[in-house]
């Protein structure tokens, strides 16, 4: 079989996948049935998390939940801005620096 894919965009998707595995074990109380992914806007990396296949496992008080989820993002250089989608409707958008104001 012949990818064509360079290496260099391979290694890009390896890092993403690896960077992403790291994420999950500093969030263990993340269900596994969130999928978790990263998407530009802007230029700007956002960290998504899709609850589609786990919808009742997305907190309703989603404060502290997103707030470890932040500090963890931002520890790997992810993304500093999460997003919470159930299906493709947006439940909610953060930034870690919502939580640094308070």
């Amino acid at each position: 079989m012949i990818i064509n894919n360079s290496p260099h965009d391979l290694c890009c998707i390896d890092l993403e996948m690896e960077a992403i595995a790291r994420f999950r074990s500093l969030v263990p109380f993340l269900p596994k049935q969130c999928r978790v992914f990263r998407v530009l806007e802007k230029e700007c990396p956002i960290l998504c998390l899709d609850f589609t296949d786990c919808p009742a496992e997305l907190p309703s008080n989603l404060t502290d939940f997103a707030f470890l989820l932040a500090l963890s993002s931002h520890y790997l250089r992810l993304a500093d801005i999460l997003m919470f989608k159930v299906n493709d409707e947006i439940v909610a958008r953060t930034t870690r620096s919502e939580f640094e104001a308070n």
